[in-house]
Formats: structure tokens, C-alpha cells, sequence
């Protein structure tokens, strides 16, 4: 049984000079700052005619981001051109 370096100081085994020679306990490691847009997300999008089907997709936020913004100006670029023809033509 291993008795504590305190326990051993107590009783007169060790002498104070060896409990000072000890090195001090390693401080913990920093863990490195990861930024939020490289996490990976997955989202679960339907199949067209199905109604339990469904696609896993994953992707890091950032790509995320760039999908959503460009089929959010594809949507809206789509809308301005059929307003923009007179007629409908």
C-alpha cells in the first residue's frame, strides 16, 4: 500500500527537503480554439416521391452557409426574371 507523500511527511518518513524536491504537477494542456464554422453539421433532407425516405447530408457550417446563400439568390434571380418579361414570354 503507497501512503500519501502528507501521510509520509506526518509520520517522519520523508524529510521536508524531498517533498519540496517534488515536480510540480503538469498544468493541463490548453485545447485549441476551434472555430464554430468548422464544425461538421448533417441534415436529413426528404426524397422527392417518398414520404419516409430521407438523405443524410453533412456538410461544415461554412458550406452550409454558401449552399443556403446561393440557392437562396438562384430562388430569387428565377422570381426577377419571370417579372421582368412582359407577358409572360
Amino acid at each position: 500500500m503507497r501512503l500519501p507523500l502528507v501521510a509520509m511527511l506526518a509520520a517522519g518518513l520523508v524529510s521536508p527537503a524531498v517533498v519540496l524536491a517534488q515536480p510540480a504537477p503538469a498544468a493541463p494542456a490548453a485545447t485549441p480554439v476551434v472555430d464554430r464554422m468548422d464544425e461538421t453539421v448533417c441534415r436529413k433532407d426528404r426524397e422527392t416521391g417518398s414520404l419516409v425516405k430521407s438523405k443524410k447530408t453533412c456538410h461544415t457550417r461554412r458550406q452550409w452557409q454558401y449552399i443556403d446563400d446561393t440557392n437562396q439568390n438562384f430562388g430569387r434571380n428565377l422570381i426577377d426574371e419571370n417579372r421582368s418579361r412582359p407577358g409572360g414570354n
